[in-house]
């Protein structure tokens, strides 16, 4: 079924033909359902919607929902714990498709992505449903949406050359206030030859905000405006490509030969080092460097940006990284094979990308050592490292970074006071350099030795004085502080005078403000900040900047505030509060990290995630175990949902390491957390009794990130336990039913995988993402043992929707590929073929071996779905091959792999199935049992094949009896063994030699498949 909703109301089944809905309250129920298709929408939302102040009866809902149901069926309306659920696929809601078509189209620039976007459209959003105040608001919305993506359209075409100006004019003209659409419209008509009319557009543009707005042009389109004016191409509007980049609030000034000059040294050298003191604008001529590479396309597969400054030690670098670019180390609970370096090795190993490593002197070694390790592995990568000193590793090329030029002959084009007059200009709006003020600014700039930092916090202070004012106050400021320590560099004795200079003008409640705020490295929200005015300050004074909704100093000033926190006496104070706050906010975040609100929560420890590794660092040098133990079990599920296994070890063995008593409520914690770091280095056993005596220690202990910890320590034995769940509830009983669900679907087939729908019931209840996919994935696979295969694709559907909005790319590729493998069987080859598409992207951009590997073999299904058999078996060594090395699931897949092969040879009824005959005895013991089952099915028919029927039937008995099931999968359907085998033998002679497959077990799966 279809909801068409951009437009008038409409809905289609599953044959495309209307279905019929009188009433607008019976549309209006199923407009607002598929807003959110596929998910629970509580009661209320729904009263609320429909009836919006008028209070309905009590049961007014139920009774609309009655009525919905008659028209569309029972079961696309269903009912969950506090509300309705529309039981579609979101992508068959068309503004839900339509909002992932324009996303898709934008990040990656696909144009043929955006014109299905707004093909989809058939009129007006909701145009007969405008009488409820939720449908208009959502109208406008989408609107809003539909114009920015005629507006992505157009410039991807302009950008290819195609001329659009017939359809572009008019919307320009509907947007004459809106900058984006009149630089479009010039673009448009430079590249169709008409700069003439490009430039009068600007002119146009220009009076309009005056007159209207009183603003000038932005300086982008001033700068689009000056490129046509000199007849250069103008900057068409590129693809979106991958890359973390921000934009830059203020303009570039005063270094375009610098840029052009790092440009060119980044194309012959792979490894280069923008060197200079603090200040002196290296973290942005790398950050405009990068951006000019990206723009040109020379880093096709990404440009990523990596700020350094809030690492610890040198093994924070390499998780810095990841972090940046996004990737994991591996998939979640799996002990990881490789450190992070290795993880960022495979990641760039055939990628032409560039990483700008920003503020490297903090952790010199560190990022000596990975830089020299990643550019030899990887041969496409390039490195701009930005650093006081050099990196000192062979094949770097060092750019020292230059003052800002100063002219004493024409100062005006001098890039110093360039610099000073924009940004004053910026403070004091209609400065302009003129004779009254020109000798001031120039020796400004001479004394601050043309650093931008230094000109910068210089032009600030135009809000307050003039220019001859400011050079007359550095007089005094630079002879009390330019002999404060003679040792240090020139520049740096002028940065920290001028730094000092600001200080100085700082009010009380500033200068605490700004203390405070040093010892945060990722800055603070704005709830974090109690004196508003003092932030203003700060933030008008140059020394604080604001960082999306967080407030962060740059990293010398941070430095220099840091010293002044420790003459004041109150460092220790101010450290012990920080400690409070991030511990207590790690602790609550965690415990949301296992309810509805678990997206919101790992987006706040991202953002305080700097502040955080600081407190452990400070627990760590200071032997604080308590702390120290209380972040690391509080973070610990954050790092396992991001993969981020590396900055688990390291903080983990260097808290445990700490030489103090460990608190006895701790004691569990410790145990579990040592076991686990050694499972993930060194494999399962390694940990097993360290993890076995946490658990043992653990009961009794109050909600938290310990008891957690207790219930999740047995994820990590080689035989998960049966779960015990006296006395669990919520997450914890919901946990202890997936781990036993797990295990038991591995080892014990459909008996075994019973408690994921209890498991599933209870993570729906919370509203747990990641539980609950994982508890839906085991159903779905325990649903397709049954034959509901129908059920299986639902539920499988749901999972790989969950993970994904979850954004654990691994789990949600692998869960995508698994969804493939219902559509297939359930012969939607088109929507298998659409699955494992978006679980390959997925797996691509986790870049995770295991789960590259994993969707990539499910290929193999739905091939054979097609009856694509000859492409099914060239695709097979290669997806062999890229599970070499994966423990567990190498042997798992082999097994899989060679009954495809046979069942392949039976299907096309030629060549001799020996596949299964060839496996290993490992990889029979290493496999679960519905793979064992799968085998013995294909092997009965190759019995069958070869006139032993008697052998056919004991090998069904064998699947039944280690699945719990005869398998209802599908895959051999064809065949029709079981029907065939029954007509070869009497009734009799077919249930001995079935029962006596029957009787035997999982231990006798070697001897019945390969005869050893």
């Amino acid at each position: 079924m279809r909801v068409l909703l951009l437009g008038s109301f409409d809905i289609r089944d599953d044959k495309d033909q209307p279905v019929e809905l009188a009433g607008a309250r019976l549309r209006a129920l199923v407009a607002r359902l598929a807003f959110e298709a596929g998910r629970e929408v509580s009661a209320d939302a729904l009263t609320d919607a429909i009836w919006e102040d008028d209070a309905p009866s009590a049961n007014a809902l139920q009774a609309l929902v009655s009525r919905v149901r008659k028209a569309i069926g029972t079961d696309k309306v269903a009912r969950g714990a506090a509300g309705y659920r529309l039981d579609v696929d979101p992508g068959d809601v068309d503004l839900v498709r339509f909002e992932r078509l324009a996303e898709a189209g934008r990040r990656g620039g696909d144009l043929a992505a955006l014109r299905e976007a707004e093909g989809l459209w058939r009129g007006p959003a909701l145009a007969d449903l405008l009488d409820y105040r939720f449908a208009q608001n959502e109208a406008v919305r989408l609107e809003r949406l539909r114009t920015e993506t005629t507006r992505d359209r157009l410039a991807l075409e302009v950008a290819t050359g195609t001329d659009v100006l017939a359809e572009l004019e008019p919307l320009a003209a509907a947007h004459a206030l809106d900058e984006r659409w009149q630089a479009l419209l010039m673009r448009a008509l430079y590249t169709t030859g008409r700069p003439a009319e490009a430039l009068d557009v600007f002119e146009q543009t220009r009076e309009r905000l005056a007159d209207e707005l009183g603003a000038d042009p932005s300086s982008e389109l001033a700068e689009l405006h000056l490129r046509i004016l000199r007849q250069s191409a103008a900057p068409a509007e590129r693809p979106a490509r991958r890359s973390n980049l921000k934009s830059q609030l203020t303009s570039f000034v005063g270094r375009e030969d610098d840029l052009a000059a790092l440009v060119a040294a980044v194309a012959s050298a792979r490894l280069v080092t923008v060197t200079g003191p603090g200040g002196a604008g290296k973290t942005r001529l790398a950050t405009e460097t990068a951006a000019r590479i990206a723009a040109g396309g020379a880093a096709p597969d990404g440009v990523w940006f990596v700020e350094l400054a809030s690492t610890t030690d040198g093994t924070d670098v390499a998780p810095a990284v990841l972090r940046a670019i996004g990737a994991r180390e591996a998939g979640l609970l799996e002990p990881s094979a490789h450190d992070a370096a290795s993880r960022l090795e495979e990641y760039f190993a055939d990628q032409d990308a560039l990483i700008v490593l920003d503020n490297c002197e903090h952790q010199l070694d560190g990022v000596a050592d990975l830089a020299a390790r990643l550019l030899g592995a990887c041969p496409g990568l390039r490195v701009i490292a930005t650093s006081r000193e050099a990196l000192a590793i062979g094949g770097e090329h060092l750019y020292p970074i230059p003052p800002l030029p100063l002219s004493e002959t024409d100062p005006a084009s001098s890039p110093a006071v360039r610099l000073f007059v924009e940004r004053a200009a910026a403070v004091r709006p209609g400065f302009k350099l003129d004779g009254s003020n020109t000798e001031a600014v120039v020796e400004i700039c001479r004394r601050l030795d043309g650093l931008p930092l230094a000109v910068e916090l210089a032009a600030a202070r135009m809000r307050a004085l003039d220019a001859a004012q400011i050079a007359s106050r550095l007089d005094d400021r630079f002879a009390l502080l330019a002999g404060s320590d003679r040792t240090a560099p020139a520049r740096h004795r002028t940065l920290s005078a001028v730094i000092a200079w600001s200080w100085e003008l700082l009010s009380d409640a500033e200068k605490t403000l700004a203390m405070r705020m040093s010892v945060y490295p990722a800055g603070l929200a704005l709830e974090r900040i109690d004196d508003l005015d003092a932030l203003a300050g700060l933030v008008d004074k140059s020394l604080v900047d604001r960082d999306g909704e967080r407030y962060r100093m740059l990293e010398t000033i941070r430095s220099y505030a840091v010293a002044r926190l420790e003459e004041s006496g109150n460092a220790e104070t101010v450290a012990d509060a920080m400690a409070k706050f991030c511990v207590e906010m790690a602790e609550s975040a965690d415990a949301e990290l296992r309810t509805a609100a678990q997206i919101e929560a790992m987006a706040r420890l991202t953002a305080e995630h700097g502040n955080l590794v600081t407190v452990i660092g400070r627990a760590v040098a200071t032997a604080d175990a308590e702390t120290g133990l209380r972040m690391v079990a509080a973070l610990f599920w954050y790092w396992h949902l991001l993969g981020s296994h590396t900055e688990f070890r390291h903080w983990t063995l260097a808290v445990l390491a700490v030489p103090a008593e460990i608190p006895a409520p701790l004691q569990a914690a410790a145990r579990i957390l040592e076991g686990i770091a050694a499972t993930e280095q060194q494999g399962y056993t390694a940990g097993e009794a360290a993890i076995r005596e946490g658990v043992a220690m653990g009961g009794g202990l109050e909600a938290g990130p310990a008891r957690f910890l207790v219930s999740m320590g047995p994820a990590f034995l080689p035989d998960a336990p049966p779960a015990d769940q006296r006395g669990l509830d919520g997450w914890e009983l919901g946990t202890a039913l997936l781990i036993s669900a797990a295990a038991g679907s591995v080892l014990g087939g459909l008996e075994g995988a019973a408690p994921a729908e209890r498991a599933e019931a209870v993570f729906a209840g919370l509203g747990e993402r990641w539980g609950l996919a994982s508890s839906l994935r085991i159903k779905a696979e325990k649903l397709g043992w049954e034959g509901r295969r129908e059920e299986a694709q639902v539920a499988s559907a749901e999972a790989a929707r969950l993970l994904d909005e979850l954004g654990t790319r691994g789990d949600a590729s692998e869960a995508y590929a698994e969804l493939a493998w219902w559509y297939a069987r359930n012969g939607a080859v088109a929507h298998a073929w659409e699955a494992l598409e978006r679980g390959l992207a997925l797996a691509e951009a986790a870049r995770e071996p295991n789960s590259l590997a994993y969707v990539r073999w499910f290929r193999l299904p739905v091939l054979v779905s097609e009856g694509r058999y000859a492409e099914a078996l060239d695709e097979l060594p290669a997806a062999e091959r890229s599970l070499d090395g994966a423990p567990n699931l190498g042997e798992r897949m082999r097994v899989l792999s060679a009954s495809f092969k046979d069942l392949i040879v039976l299907l096309q009824g030629e060549g001799k199935a020996t596949a299964i005959a060839g496996l290993g005895a490992h990889h029979i013991e290493g496999a679960a049992v519905a793979d064992i089952a799968m085998a013995a099915r294909v092997a009965a028919a190759i019995d069958l094949a070869g006139g032993d029927a008697a052998g056919a039937a004991r090998k069904l008995g064998f699947g039944r009896a280690v699945l719990g099931i005869d398998d209802g999968r599908g895959y051999d359907e064809d065949l029709h063994t079981d029907q065939r085998t029954r007509e070869a033998l009497e009734p009799e002679a077919f249930r001995e030699a079935y029962d006596r497959g029957a009787a035997l077990g999982r231990g006798d799966a070697v001897a019945v498949l390969i005869g050893k």
